[in-house]
């Protein structure tokens, strides 16, 4: 497959899965296992690497871009409240919630760094995003059917801004997902469908932002007139083309539950398992 098919390719996929519960990074590894670059001038591992986790912040700007008038409202709150011109600790609330809820990845990301690097090499990759699918998609399943209903759902605040950001650790592992990882634990804590997929996005500003600028210094070495061309047009097509999937998967989940998206998991980490082990 020529590589800027690829790339467009992959920035779909990320778009489309990004913020829904069902892993974009396991979708992408899924792709890259049957669809590598080919012939490229750098390491064609480096670039892999590299690639999958930077086109995220082409996602990441299509939420800035939705949500930047709640950023920024919450910003003149906590400004305001810090200089004691208002009582309302509100937008103060809003980004130590935020701040909270990143710290766990962020401390376990940098701790197991190498060995996270080292997880899309391992010749058991499928079964793990099999298995992490399956497991992701019988867990959300269950939990929505005990929170359909959504009349006494709760707000975040710091006790379930932290009890998501520990669980949000499991995304470290493929196939898991990020989305999944904090929508099933704020649905667990009595968390609404909007709140909890907003609170997702959140989140995955800073998570994925300083991921992808660790990729990008990591891999500085392998930039060029064509690496650079590829991060930047998967980028842009994922950034187009998510802004219209959030707005979708919102309105999506104002009629519907998450159980689609785990029925979904479970199928696909079925089908994945028994690829594995067919090959094996």
């Amino acid at each position: 497959m020529e590589n800027t098919l690829n790339a467009f390719l992959r920035g779909i996929i990320e778009a489309a899965t990004e913020f829904l519960p069902v892993s974009s990074t396991g979708h992408l590894f899924l792709f890259s296992y049957f669809f590598p670059f080919q012939n490229l001038s750098v390491s064609h591992e480096d670039f892999e690497d590299l690639f999958d986790i930077f086109i995220q912040t082409g996602a990441i700007f299509s939420v800035v871009v939705l949500y930047y008038k709640t950023f920024l409202e919450h910003f003149k709150s906590a400004i305001q409240f810090g200089f004691k011109k208002t009582n309302d600790p509100s937008g103060y609330h809003f980004y130590l919630n935020l701040f909270i809820g990143i710290l766990p990845i962020l401390l376990l990301g940098f701790l197991f760094k190498t060995q996270l690097n080292q997880i899309k090499l391992k010749p058991d990759l499928l079964l793990i995003l099999g298995c992490s699918w399956l497991i992701g998609g019988i867990l959300m399943v269950f939990v929505e059917r005990k929170h359909l209903d959504e009349s006494s759902g709760k707000m975040i605040g710091l006790k379930e801004a932290l009890i998501v950001g520990l669980l949000q650790c499991f995304a470290l592992i493929p196939g898991v997902s990020r989305s999944a990882a904090t929508i099933i634990s704020a649905r667990t804590l009595g968390v609404s469908k909007k709140d909890s997929a907003e609170f997702s996005f959140f989140l995955a500003i800073p998570v994925l932002s300083l991921a992808g600028l660790y990729k990008l210094y990591k891999h500085r070495a392998i930039l060029n007139s064509e690496t650079i061309g590829l991060l930047f047009f998967g980028s842009i097509i994922s950034f187009v083309i998510c802004y219209f999937i959030i707005k979708l998967f919102m309105a999506f989940i104002r009629r519907r539950s998450f159980i689609s998206f785990g029925v979904y998991r479970i199928l696909l980490g079925i089908l994945v398992i028994l690829y594995f082990f067919r090959t094996e």
